[in-house]
């Protein structure tokens, strides 16, 4: 069933994950999809932004179907109360409507992630009530939904991200990992939302792994007694036996996996990823992965970690959770946290995995494409096309990054800041430069920082639609604090980026 998306705005007073962001109230709206010039975001020369849809709820992936309507999924990753994950269209006159998630095999979670489109279905990743993820369809024109995939572990901090599909009807996904570098702490603010709901909960490795026995003590925050302490090892439930020897499993953490056309079962075709977020195929057919880093969090704190872009090379261990995402060994003092942010009686980064018992190589340097800043959390990734108004950049990658969640993810530097902005990668040379922002000198920032009107808060999605144009998908206000997290409903927005009047837009 399709029915007409609601308009009306109400802000939730009660969060249980925050507080409402007053302050940016102004950047809630009714849905819409009256087109408004966004003269705050910054865009390359002979080109403008524009603001096609606005009032919005978290959204987090946008896809076009074969008629050229626009569809964006909102995600509910922000857990306000009232909402739900919701696929909403836009089609050819402007008009917004919303496709039911509706039949037996309907998602039972309460988030949402990837969405695509392919062979006449719309694709998209989901959590389960039991707390696993799954990938389900629907047709664009409405009806029941349907299972592709249920059971996958992605109930730690990490879940399904993007989907993408080749061209031989393949359809490829990532899998984070369940925590931030391989042990579980009940300190740790991202764990903590799911460890006394899911206490078994840990990483578990794609083949079997000797480990090399390491020991991660703190305070037990999970009991009321003052010297209650738990110690934990790598790819172990919380406060369990340190283990030597993990056995992998075919449904692991921290992977990529394809599913053939056709096929029940997906297979793993690369590992050893922290969160392998973005997926995206360049011209040449080889798929580039869009990867976090690590946070300074958990027992086993990591500093300074970028994001990073890669090559698929398949088969391949990617390094985490003992190396960095540029692939250098985290026992590089670049990345060494003060001591204060270890766990007892620790105060520097050692591997946890044996390699040459666990029959391992070092990942090779040369899969890296591109690193980031630290903490600018790339969103989705998009190669531009030969030819039409962009053609400049035909080949290159266009990268959404939210910007950072700081001091959440790094007490460290807590007032510097990454992201908020689009930027253009060069697959040759690696080089970065940015494409889109807010205008301001110094970092680029969201808009409600800035005081400013139909701006970027967090730019989550990047895509090249049907119509050769560029389109920005923004998750809305979200404002981390030292205590809790300031958010507001009706704040998403899809902007596009178009030539101005005049600007030759053939090949």
């Amino acid at each position: 069933m399709i029915r007409p998306a609601a308009s009306a705005f109400a802000v939730v007073l009660a969060l249980g994950c925050g507080q409402i962001a007053y302050k940016a109230v102004d950047q809630a709206a009714p849905r819409s999809t009256e087109h408004e010039g966004a003269g705050a975001i910054q865009v390359p020369d002979g080109f403008r932004a524009v603001r096609v849809v606005e009032g919005l709820n978290y959204p987090s992936s946008l896809a076009w179907d074969d008629q050229g309507r626009l569809y964006v999924l909102e995600s509910h990753m922000v857990p306000v109360p009232v909402l739900k994950p919701r696929i909403l269209r836009v089609d050819a006159g402007g008009k917004l409507e919303e496709l039911e998630l509706e039949g037996d095999q309907a998602p039972s979670g309460d988030a949402a992630i990837g969405l695509t489109f392919h062979d006449g279905w719309l694709y998209f990743s989901h959590s389960e009530k039991d707390g696993t993820w799954g990938i389900s369809r629907l047709r664009p024109q409405g009806g029941a939904v349907e299972s592709v995939l249920r059971g996958l572990p992605g109930s730690g901090d990490h879940n399904i991200n993007y989907l993408e599909f080749d061209r031989a009807g393949d359809l490829f996904f990532g899998l984070g990992s369940a925590t931030n570098s391989g042990v579980v702490s009940s300190h740790d603010p991202v764990n903590h939302k799911w460890i006394a709901e899911r206490p078994a909960m840990h990483d578990v490795p794609c083949r079997d792994l000797v480990l090399r026995g390491l020991a991660f003590t703190e305070d037990n925050a999970l009991t009321d007694a003052p010297d209650d302490r738990a110690t934990t090892g790598a790819y172990a439930a919380y406060g369990q036996p340190i283990p030597r020897r993990v056995a992998g499993a075919s449904l692991c953490t921290g992977a990529l996996y394809r599913l053939r056309a056709g096929a029940r079962d997906p297979e793993v075709v690369a590992w050893g990823f922290r969160n392998p977020v973005a997926l995206a195929f360049a011209g040449d057919g080889g798929l580039l992965i869009g990867m976090h880093g690590a946070d300074v969090r958990s027992t086993r704190p990591v500093l300074d970690d970028p994001d990073a872009i890669y090559r698929l090379h398949e088969g391949a261990w990617y390094g985490w959770p003992d190396y960095s995402a540029a692939l250098v060994p985290l026992t590089d003092p670049r990345y060494r946290s003060p001591a204060k942010y270890f766990g007892d009686g620790l105060d520097r980064l050692e591997p946890v995995i044996d390699l040459a018992a666990s029959g391992l190589r070092p990942p090779d340097p040369s899969w890296l494409v591109a690193a980031t800043d630290p903490h600018a959390a790339l969103g989705g990734m998009a190669v531009v096309p030969e030819g039409g108004p962009f053609r400049a950049w035909a080949g290159q990658l266009l990268i959404s990054e939210m910007g950072d969640f700081r001091p959440t993810t790094d007490a460290v530097h807590p007032d510097v800041h990454a992201g908020f902005q689009v930027e253009a990668v060069d697959l040759r040379s690696g080089q970065r430069a940015v494409f889109a922002r807010n205008r301001g000198s110094g970092p680029a920032l969201p808009a409600s920082r800035l005081d400013l009107e139909d701006g970027f808060e967090r730019p989550v999605d990047v895509k090249v639609g049907p119509d050769g144009l560029v389109y920005v998908l923004d998750f809305g206000v979200f404002e981390p604090t030292a205590k809790a997290a300031q958010v507001l409903p009706k704040t998403g927005k899809v902007f596009r980026i178009e030539p101005l009047a005049g600007t030759p837009t053939g090949r």
